[in-house]
């Protein structure tokens, strides 16, 4: 009985790298027309200047430039920006479970080595939900700047936009001028001026950072 449990484990294990592998290679197939909308634009073309990218991975993703896509040693609990590009430009519908396993393989060992961090930078930028206003959903760092402040990404005032990287990883809980947005973006300055230490992307909510 127990050799017929370890085999039939061994035949789960086995179906299941054949299907991840065939998802990695199927990604592989869709990555240059997944990220063409991408390839000729830079972040400071959507209005994003170096200071304010800077901030943008220092809060987002710690790691960003010095990670393989991943982040160990919790790769399948935490999200970077580049498993977050995945999940939106290869995934009709994504769930947890197998699909964080086929996330994090096509953010490792397909998107990372192939498509530069800049350019990756620049597709988060323009594929960031934030959050529904007047039942639209919206996307994108620029289309969040006019649709909550009434004006392009690059007039933001420093706090406005600090508003906007709150809203990251809970858009319709963290709207502009809320509570809670004011308590993160609290938090936020707290990092950016080395008052409260964030350095893995596991400690996103800033919960370490000293309340009021």
């Amino acid at each position: 009985m127990r050799r017929k449990l370890i085999y039939l484990l061994a035949l789960l294990c086995g179906a299941l790298a054949i299907y991840e592998a065939y998802a990695v290679a199927i990604a592989y197939q869709k990555l240059p027309h997944q990220f063409a909308p991408y390839a000729s634009v830079s972040p400071k073309d959507i209005g994003l200047s170096e200071k304010r990218q800077d901030i943008l991975v220092k809060i987002q993703d710690p790691t960003f430039f010095e990670h393989s896509g991943v982040e160990w040693p919790s790769p399948l609990t935490t999200t970077t920006i580049t498993q977050s590009l995945v999940k939106k430009l290869f995934f009709n519908k994504f769930t947890k479970g197998f699909k964080k396993i086929e996330q994090t393989l096509i953010a490792r060992f397909v998107v990372n080595p192939n498509i530069s961090k800049e350019t990756q930078l620049t597709a988060f930028m323009s594929t960031a939900y934030f959050g529904e206003k007047d039942s639209k959903q919206l996307f994108g760092f620029d289309q969040g700047a006019h649709s909550w402040f009434n004006k392009p990404l690059s007039e933001l005032s420093d706090d406005e936009y600090l508003s906007l990287l709150a809203m990251l990883p809970g858009p319709n809980m963290l709207k502009p001028n809320t509570v809670a947005s004011k308590e993160r973006m609290r938090r936020i300055k707290q990092v950016l001026n080395g008052e409260c230490i964030y350095e893995h992307v596991s400690q996103i909510y800033l919960d370490q950072c000293s309340e009021k």
